[in-house]
């Protein structure tokens, strides 16, 4: 009797245990379609694709030294969000999706030494692919693009639109490379207010565009403006301005006036003061430099590229002298306007920025922007005005 409760009892446990098995549910089976751990973790990773495919890279190639240069490279080249680490671990179908994103832009890569160029002059209109822009300037080794909301002329219609799109969604996407200025119209009697609320709102500088032919219905030393120029000392604030002072009367010397009333206020006056114009004019550039130490000035082209190529052909040396005199006071950018425009896409973008990057360190290039006759002569300048240009002197205007 005891035998045969024995042998009942087991043969009761074994239908339990088939029964179990058979009921398990699939939480409580092995975890068969979870994501395989990858082997390396993500510094390591990035540091055997970078370098199988002979990008070796050094701390000392990026502009601001960078303690793991793979993982920044990374970053700057948007494969990877800006807050992963070196020991960040990743699955084995996060690697492939960084190989698969990398190899697609591996021969547009531009390994010039020169990584973590800061870009201080582009246009954003809303509905502009910021995704795209940033893979094109992450190739040229840019980390960080100042974007200008723009309107229409003549008094900047529209450009609340762009200027809310840009501070509460842009910037909030991609805060590590969206740098945000503000824009009003400048004959608004609540510019100032309107200025000091963009501010608030996350905004580190101002673009000014009523400078520009197209755009002019204010005078720049108004009193209207003097509030708004008030703000920007208030808050410690960089103005980039267009200012066409070979076109429109009067107004080189309305902006003399206001570099004098403001001296603590930073102002960067753009396209080379806007002085290659019926001409090379570079002599009134370099008397408002010399006489007004708060001003910058960039080497943006925009839509003038044909022109300056022009000028470029016919005197280069006069550009090369004036930028090495002047070369702690000068900024880079390329004046595009990011808008809904179908054709600029990846490889637009790319090319018409890396006309301006050839431009400076090339003596010959090719671009196929401007006029048609190639090669064309570039400033070939030293590594130390470019690192001025790219990066120390955007830090001091920006005062990080």
């Amino acid at each position: 009797m005891a035998r045969f409760a024995t042998r009942l009892l087991i043969i009761s446990l074994l239908v339990a245990v088939v029964f179990t098995s058979a009921c398990s549910s699939p939480v409580d089976a092995p975890f068969e379609n979870s994501p395989t751990v990858h082997t390396q973790a993500l510094g390591e990773y990035l540091k055997d694709l970078f370098e199988s495919h002979d990008i070796i890279l050094d701390r000392s190639d990026f502009l601001e030294p960078a303690e793991e240069p793979y993982l920044a490279f990374a970053k700057m080249l948007n494969l990877i969000p800006s807050s992963d680490q070196g020991d960040t671990e990743i699955t084995d179908e996060t690697a492939e999706q960084i190989s698969e994103q990398f190899l697609s832009i591996k021969d547009y890569i531009l390994l010039d030494g020169l990584y973590g160029k800061i870009d201080m002059h582009e246009h954003y209109r809303d509905g502009g692919d910021v995704e795209e822009f940033l893979r094109a300037t992450g190739c040229l080794g840019i980390s960080k693009v100042v974007f200008l909301p723009t309107g229409m002329g003549p008094d900047n219609e529209g450009y609340e639109q762009h200027q809310e799109s840009l501070l509460k969604q842009i910037k909030e996407e991609y805060p590590d490379k969206v740098i945000a200025f503000c824009t009003i119209d400048e004959a608004d009697p609540n510019a100032a207010e309107v200025f000091e609320q963009c501010l608030k709102d996350g905004a580190v500088g101002l673009k000014l565009i009523g400078g520009h032919p197209n755009f002019y219905d204010e005078p720049l030393n108004s009193e209207n403006m003097y509030k708004v120029y008030q703000k920007a000392s208030e808050y410690g604030v960089p103005i980039l301005l267009h200012g066409s002072i070979m076109t429109i009367r009067g107004l080189k010397e309305q902006l003399d006036q206001v570099y004098s009333d403001f001296p603590e206020v930073t102002f960067i006056h753009a396209h080379y003061c806007s002085t290659i114009m019926n001409g090379i004019n570079l002599d009134q550039c370099a008397e408002l430099l010399d006489k007004h130490p708060n001003l910058y000035i960039d080497l943006s082209m925009g839509g003038g590229i044909k022109r300056y190529h022009g000028y470029f052909r016919l005197k280069i040396s006069l550009f090369v002298d004036f930028i090495v005199t002047y070369q702690d006071r000068i900024l880079f950018g390329s004046d595009i306007i990011l808008d809904t425009s179908k054709h600029k896409d990846f490889d637009w973008l790319y090319q018409r920025m890396k006309c301006d990057i050839d431009l400076h360190q090339q003596e010959y290039y090719d671009c196929s922007f401007g006029d048609d006759e190639n090669p064309k002569p570039g400033f070939c300048l030293d590594e130390e005005v470019l690192k001025k240009l790219y990066y120390e002197n955007p830090r001091k205007v920006l005062g990080y």
